[in-house]
């Protein structure tokens, strides 16, 4: 049953989280003139309370995943993997920091080639603290979704390994309708939901995934609201 959880819940809250893109624009409430930045801020909104919805299921079905809901031990050393460029021995600190700069240019160059031709970066200013807001905010509750819920719910009931290529699969997969999407967007997001995984369960929280994606937010959520063109 914990296995059937930790696949449903996760899989069912972050499609919930994605349609919710949608089924805010129904609702009149503006906050700003700005209707891009008044869709995202209802969007925000409703995402805090799905992921608020889904820790506390996730705590309610398997209080041992609170141990989960710090910022982790950063000086925690990373299993290698090869092909990724993690050595053994490596801490938290050398392979956070690196797959940081490294997926912050990979997302900056995808955004940048879709919307880099409609950026007017003069707005950059005047967007800022909305870039952070909503880069926090939406780092939070994928992260409280894709990943605290998934780690929590499967770990001790299946292999580390194992929990980490499901919490990547979630997180690639619904990811062919968000932004970037397609194809390439699954690749993407796959990848990192993966190695946000794998840095929840051996640094023992989420404080370096959410960071990580913290920062990628950032890249989209600049191009998005800096753009000219209608998203």
């Amino acid at each position: 049953m914990k296995v059937v959880a930790g696949i449903l819940i996760p899989s069912v809250a972050i499609i919930l989280y994605l349609l919710g893109n949608t089924w805010v624009k129904s609702f009149s409430f503006e906050f700003v003139g700005n209707p891009l930045v008044n869709q995202l801020i209802k969007f925000q909104v409703y995402g805090l309370l799905l992921s608020l919805l889904t820790l506390g299921l996730t705590l309610l079905l398997s209080p041992d995943s609170k141990q989960f809901l710090r910022f982790g031990d950063l000086s925690a050393v990373a299993a290698p993997v090869k092909i990724l460029g993690i050595k053994a021995g490596d801490s938290w600190y050398k392979t956070g920091g690196s797959f940081l700069v490294v997926i912050t240019l990979v997302t900056a160059l995808f955004m940048y080639a879709g919307l880099g031709k409609t950026a007017d970066w003069s707005r950059i200013r005047e967007m800022l603290p909305f870039i952070l807001l909503f880069s926090a905010t939406n780092a939070f509750n994928e992260e409280i979704i894709t990943r605290f819920s998934v780690v929590g719910l499967l770990d001790g009931v299946v292999s580390p390994l194992q929990i980490i290529w499901t919490a990547a699969l979630i997180f690639g997969l619904v990811h062919y309708f968000g932004n970037p999407g397609g194809p390439a967007g699954v690749l993407m997001a796959g990848c990192l939901g993966w190695i946000l995984a794998k840095s929840v369960i051996e640094t023992g929280g989420i404080g370096t995934a959410w960071i990580i994606h913290f920062v990628q937010d950032i890249v989209i959520y600049t191009l998005l609201l800096i753009s000219t063109q209608k998203p």
